[in-house]
């Protein structure tokens, strides 16, 4: 079976850098299932390319698929005024566009992150399955339109998302969380006597800073900061150059941008990871964090901010909780999770897999929807 993959990305790019390696670890994992691939993006930035060698080393993933790069109708990121609106305006020009191509497709399958895209398939009546990060209000009403059509699904990926689509149990919806990759992610059986701490993420979210300078702030003041290495993998670039002139502990590693294979051999050596967010709605809500999943994959224990999305994670007894604003809490998470670690407590991540994840959603795509059940001969 065929399944084309439409996305509003840039790809390759370390501004939606997560959202790359999200949407290749879907392909890889469908390709290793004998699905064909077909990855639809638009040609939207200065490096993006049609090269699947280059985009196979960009993102570690040597698997054979197709690419279908099709044009983008206005310049991208070069208008700075009404930059949310040019966004918006540009993706639905695009998406209205690229799905012209498809209306009369009915036997494969389209999957997408883009709602527009979502939206006007559906419209189309085409067999199509949304995958949704993010609640806004738009959304909300691509979404109740297009699930009028039987032929339309929704995946969210976690139980809040549903709930603030105002979505009901249906067949047509499922809430599907993050996975890691096993074939890059292992806890080794090496660890080091010195305890290794990780960030791995993103330092800003939309310009905002996601509180990488209070986590080194507070490893410096604990009492670990002699006997132990903290480790910050992520960009921007700028951001981590900027970190590493700020602070130069000798114990405090900024890396900034690693290929996923690097990170995952530090992983595999270290104890505690690190979780954060910032107080937007989304992050407090709408997120499933792959790199909690890689942490878990990797046999670490994990310090985390309060959230309800953190909070509705599997394993709760592997994390720790703390107050980005209250340096005391950080102390005792981490301290907890040192001491947890040391208990040498067995995780089962059999079932935080990207293969069993991907598995869960193929059972969801083949699944008929309602109404379409076999007559009864």
């Amino acid at each position: 079976m065929k399944i084309t993959y439409i996305t509003y990305q840039g790809i390759p790019s370390t501004n939606t850098y997560a959202h790359g390696i999200w949407t290749f670890s879907i392909i890889k994992h469908l390709v290793k299932k004998n699905y064909e691939v077909d990855l639809v993006f638009p040609l939207r930035e200065k490096n993006s390319t049609s090269d699947v060698s280059k985009l196979q080393d960009y993102y570690e993933m040597n698997l054979d698929f197709e690419v279908n790069p099709t044009k983008h109708y206005l310049p991208f990121g070069r208008i700075n005024i009404f930059t949310k609106y040019m966004y918006i305006f540009s993706h639905i020009l695009w998406a209205y566009y690229v799905t012209r191509k498809y209306k009369d497709q009915h036997t494969n399958i389209i999957f997408t992150l883009s709602d527009w895209v979502f939206y006007f398939l559906s419209k189309k009546n085409v067999r199509v399955i949304y995958e949704c990060h993010n609640v806004t209000n738009i959304r909300k009403k691509l979404v109740s339109k297009s699930l009028e059509s039987i032929n339309s699904k929704i995946i969210c990926i976690n139980k809040y998302i549903k709930e603030d689509l105002n979505l009901k149990d249906g067949s047509n919806i499922t809430v599907l969380e993050s996975g890691f990759d096993q074939d890059l992610f292992y806890d080794s059986s090496s660890k080091h006597d010195k305890i290794k701490i990780v960030y791995s993420g993103n330092l800003q979210r939309f310009g905002k800073s996601r509180g990488v300078v209070e986590i080194i702030e507070y490893f410096l003041e604990s009492k670990y900061s002699k006997s132990s290495e903290l480790h910050i993998f992520g960009g921007p670039d700028d951001i981590a150059n900027n970190l590493n002139s700020q602070f130069k502990s000798e114990n405090v590693y900024i890396h900034g941008h690693v290929k996923r294979s690097e990170l995952a051999a530090v992983l595999s050596e270290a104890q505690i990871g690190i979780l954060t967010n910032d107080d937007s709605i989304h992050s407090q809500r709408h997120t499933s964090p792959m790199k909690y999943y890689e942490y878990l994959g990797s046999g670490m224990n994990v310090i985390a901010t309060n959230s309800l999305a953190h909070k509705d994670l599997p394993i709760q007894y592997a994390i720790n909780y703390f107050d980005l604003n209250d340096k005391e809490s950080f102390f005792v998470a981490l301290d907890n999770a040192i001491k947890n670690y040391d208990d040498e407590k067995v995780i089962d991540v059999s079932k935080l897999t990207m293969d069993y994840r991907m598995n869960k959603f193929i059972d969801f795509v083949n699944a008929r929807p309602e109404g379409l059940e076999p007559s009864t001969p």
